[in-house]
């Protein structure tokens, strides 16, 4: 069986999700911010690649708001 890193578990700390020795969410693994993306015509345009999930509340927010990204 695989597990999902976006699976809120039962308590909702994402338990799967990779994370840094420090706590941090693991940006190599799961990255996040914005990326250029080209399309097969050509055009370029600016995308955020940050994975959404629902908070306790059923809000829909960016992962980082559940586990925070160490600072670049």
């Amino acid at each position: 069986m695989t597990v999902d890193i976006l699976d809120p578990g039962p308590d909702h700390t994402f338990p799967h999700l990779p994370r840094t020795p420090d706590g941090y969410l693991d940006t190599a693994r799961v990255p996040i911010g914005t990326r250029h993306q080209r399309t097969a015509s050509g055009h370029v345009y600016l995308v955020d690649v940050t994975p959404t999930v629902r908070d306790r509340d059923g809000r829909v927010v960016p992962i980082t708001h559940i586990v925070p990204a160490p600072e670049q």
